[in-house]
């Protein structure tokens, strides 16, 4: 009888946080020592105690994790990660990158979805339409990897990690619109007007973010201004628990549209970011939580989900993630060239637009449920999560670091040099 049978499901779930909470911090916490990136040691202590190494050696993959459970869990801290930064963004800078970032991330989806055409058509024989809906997967970048990634070496708020965050929404906020109109218009359920389907579900989207962007943030300065129900509250950390709870019901009612939470999420923030009573009471509790809990769960999650179904999996499926990175790459690289950044920093843009996580999942979900795709096709979703949310941190802390700096050279003017040998001569 394993750990989890012998405890009742409440207490299994302490055994989860607990095992999962330790073991990330701890791996992460050495992989920061030896100069590499957190994430890979979270990644690998999901490995390691999540199940993918337990199974490989003959063990109960269950021993330790239920993984279904976690991942709920590890949801949140991406949720929190995109809310903390919303907060934080300066309106002024996300406008000026605006038209850089809109530019490449146009090019980036455009160069990567034909890329995923050409790949399902030509290498896996898919149809017309399951091969463009197949194109989807490789547009989408994961704002929270990148987020994570640029935060840990201090970059985030420089020139490159603005647009790099800047571009990752519009790659997200694009992915979800061609998966809206190509799941409706290619595979339209029988029976159904799909473009009427389709107008219906980007009518609630638009008014979901109008309500994020205009009415929850009147509403909320309405009631301090008019009660003062957040400054003068009578509980303690009333505001945190209703700004949290309020973030939940958006991500719960965006998720149920099939529209990302993290995007929904970081909207929140930004719109919220000027209300200053509100910020003083929830900023540091909300990056506390984050940082020190949910997040590392999350990439707990990502490496326990390595549990790729191997009978199911062609080896062909392994050339797809190099195309995928390179398609993306290639469509980063072009973007940021034609905008005029230097090679180097076009370079740092295109290794921070590589990683999948949430949104590649989402679509490759979609496409299992719905018929479009094999179970190998979703195993190779998997492993590119994994192998992009692996490469991306070690690639910008290369990229990002600095050089060490030489010992000046001494120099002397000719009348020093002459001062010092009169000198000399007189003490001689």
């Amino acid at each position: 009888m394993s750990l989890g049978e012998a405890a009742s499901e409440p207490l299994q779930i302490f055994l989860y946080l607990g095992v999962a909470l330790i073991s990330a911090r701890i791996l992460g916490e050495i992989f920061e020592r030896i100069k590499l990136s957190s994430i890979i040691g979270e990644i690998l202590a999901g490995i390691i105690f999540g199940g993918p190494f337990l199974g490989l050696i003959g063990r109960d993959p269950n021993l330790f994790v239920n993984i279904d459970v976690l991942t709920q869990f590890s949801q949140i801290g991406i949720i929190i990660l995109l809310f903390i930064i919303g907060l934080e963004v300066s309106p002024k800078s996300l406008k000026s990158a605006g038209k850089q970032s809109i530019f490449i991330s146009l090019i980036e989806v455009f160069i990567a979805l034909v890329g995923g055409f050409l790949t399902g058509y030509f290498l896996l024989k898919l149809t017309m339409a399951q091969a463009i809906f197949f194109g989807t997967m490789f547009t989408a970048t994961s704002i929270g990897v990148t987020v994570r990634a640029l935060n840990d070496i201090g970059k985030l708020n420089t020139k490159v990690g603005e647009i790099l965050l800047s571009t990752a929404i519009f790659d997200d906020i694009i992915a979800l619109f061609l998966v809206l109109i190509f799941s409706y218009a290619l595979f339209p359920e029988p029976g159904s007007v799909w473009y009427i389907t389709l107008l219906i579900n980007l009518g609630i989207l638009i008014a979901l973010i109008i309500g994020i962007i205009f009415v929850i943030p009147f509403i909320l300065r309405f009631s301090e201004r008019r009660f003062r129900i957040f400054s003068d509250s009578r509980t303690n950390y009333f505001t945190l628990g209703i700004i949290f709870g309020v973030l939940a019901l958006l991500v719960y009612f965006a998720e149920s549209l099939g529209i990302s939470g993290a995007i929904i999420a970081f909207l929140f923030g930004f719109s919220i970011q000027n209300n200053k009573v509100l910020i003083g009471d929830i900023k540091e509790a909300f990056i506390k939580m984050g940082e020190g809990i949910f997040l590392p769960l999350f990439f707990f999650a990502v490496g326990a989900n390595f549990l790729l179904d191997f009978t199911a999996f062609s080896p062909l499926l392994l050339l797809i993630v190099p195309i995928a990175i390179l398609a993306k790459g290639l469509g980063t690289f072009a973007g940021s060239s034609i905008m005029k950044f230097k090679p180097k920093e076009a370079l740092k843009i295109t290794v921070g637009m590589i990683p999948r996580a949430e949104i590649i999942l989402v679509i490759a979900e979609i496409g299992l449920i719905q018929g479009i795709f094999s179970q190998s096709i979703f195993s190779m979703a998997v492993l590119l999560v994994f192998i992009s949310v692996i490469i991306t941190p070690i690639g910008l802390k290369l990229l990002f670091r600095e050089p060490k700096p030489s010992l000046p050279a001494l120099e002397y003017s000719q009348k020093e040099l002459d001062k010092t040998e009169n000198g000399l001569t007189e003490i001689g």
